[in-house]
């Protein structure tokens, strides 16, 4: 079974001068398997290059939520192919399991590889560069398969890049079994399917042995984590039993509002500051009419109930949340009383999309759509609102002392970091001088002033 830190077999091993460039569109979970898949290429003697420099191979790993991100992946896949005519081309993700005849037909494209194949890409297409591309004077070698039954996710996919491997990310759970009516996903990651408990507290121990501090639980899904009577909960618990090492965190990625039942929060609220305090909620709408018409699982009182007992049981946590406006179906109306209801909770920043209609989803000729010039308008208003509840959430710790786990270097010698609750905070490069600071530490800062950008605040001393 390949995981995150298994070495590929020698013999796909190919010569140094073939070179890899990943164009990476949509989810985390895509650019989490995209950098598992840059390591795998290393590990066979290729060199990963940027993707605005020349490149024997690009992988686009496709996302297919809008017809907007299907027409974004193909344009890229032009102009790579225009600027680079003797590259060969690999395509995989959503958009290429959902809708594989577009790229038989696009030109250009020499490996279509659908999301069952996805973790194989990397032998596929070493071995067709080992043969001279034998197989592909036909057209496009294609891979794409109807997902398996199974509920079991059968490897682990991990991060083990990033700057000093201070964060990384670990794909527990795979697919989705909802249906809502706006979306297209679940037809490109198949249903939901998990990590057995014992290999992810594996996969974490090992990830925590090399170094990792702050490590992202992700996947399509993992609020439908189950493995046997496991759900999340429990495997949460399993992972601060199980794993060794003090100086990590688990960080949790994207929830519906539903699967943040009393056990998830009793879990993070008891964990010993193990589970950091942070959640990212999949709400949507705020209005209950809207969520029916989405095929949405939770109702407003449900989200009301969640947010703020979360802040009850971590009154530091961050709570994040995506949001559609112009959804069809959605009155002024309705878009007030959602605007009224996320300005009113404890959500402290919000990703804000204006509905864009996804052919071979209900929603995409549901009546009456909402006018574009009212989307927009929409997503303004309720930017707006965001961008305060931001602000008054930094503004409410300036002064405080929090762990900082440093990351990145920035062209000005300053470091930026991020704490536990998902302050972003940058230490001035005469305080990393002083200090002898450097990325990969966890260290102890009094919060500053927010600077104007809005994304990140100040140091205003190191402990």
């Amino acid at each position: 079974m390949n995981t995150i830190f298994e070495t590929p077999s020698a013999e796909f091993a190919v010569e140094a001068l073939n070179t890899v460039a990943f164009v990476t569109l949509g989810c985390k979970t895509n650019l989490l398997e995209s950098s598992a898949l840059a390591e795998q290429f290393k590990t066979l003697g290729w060199q990963v290059v940027p993707d605005a420099q020349p490149a024997s191979l690009y992988v686009f790993n496709t996302c297919t939520v809008t017809e907007n991100a299907d027409a974004e992946s193909r344009r890229l896949i032009r102009k790579a192919k225009r600027q680079n005519p003797s590259a060969r081309i690999a395509v995989t993700g959503c958009y290429a399991q959902v809708s594989p005849e577009t790229f038989q037909t696009l030109g250009g494209v020499d490996f279509i590889i659908g999301n069952n194949f996805k973790d194989n890409l990397p032998h596929i297409v070493a071995t067709q560069f080992a043969n001279f591309y034998a197989d592909l004077a036909d057209g496009p070698m294609m891979l794409v398969d109807e997902f398996e039954k199974s509920r079991e996710l059968v490897s682990a996919t991990g991060s083990s890049a990033g700057i000093a491997r201070t964060r990384g990310s670990l794909k527990i759970q795979d697919g989705c079994d909802y249906k809502c009516t706006y979306c297209i996903i679940w037809k490109g990651r198949g249903p939901s399917r998990c990590l057995p408990v014992g290999q992810v507290v594996s996969q974490v121990q090992q990830m925590v042995d090399a170094g990792f501090k702050d490590i992202s639980i992700t996947g399509i899904n993992i609020g439908q984590y189950k493995d046997g009577d496991a759900e999340l909960p429990q495997l949460l618990q399993a992972i601060i039993e199980g794993v060794v090492g003090d100086a990590y965190k688990l960080r949790l990625t994207s929830l519906d509002p539903l699967e943040v039942t009393d056990a998830l929060m009793e879990t993070m609220a008891n964990s010993g500051e193990k589970i950091a305090p942070h959640v990212h909620l999949s709400t949507q709408s705020a209005d209950d009419g809207v969520l029916k018409a989405m095929a949405r699982r939770h109702h407003v009182d449900e989200l009301q109930y969640v947010c703020n007992r979360l802040q009850t049981l971590m009154p530091d946590i961050c709570i994040g949340s995506d949001i559609i406006v112009g959804f069809p179906t959605e009155t002024d109306e309705a878009f007030e009383r959602s605007l009224a209801v996320l300005a009113a909770l404890p959500m402290h920043y919000m990703h804000v999309f204006r509905y864009s209609p996804r052919k071979g989803t209900p929603a995409a000729t549901m009546k009456p759509q909402v006018q574009e010039s009212k989307r927009k308008d929409r997503a303004t208003k309720l930017i707006a609102v965001a961008t305060q509840k931001k602000r008054a959430f930094y503004e409410s710790f300036v002064g405080r002392t929090f762990p900082l786990l440093l990351e990145s270097v920035q062209p000005d010698g300053c470091l930026e970091g991020i704490t536990p609750n998902y302050l972003r905070l940058r230490v001035s490069a005469a305080l990393v001088e002083k200090h002898q600071l450097q990325a990969n530490q966890i260290i102890q800062v009094i919060v500053g002033e927010l600077m104007d950008s809005g994304d990140c605040a100040w140091v205003l001393n190191v402990l």
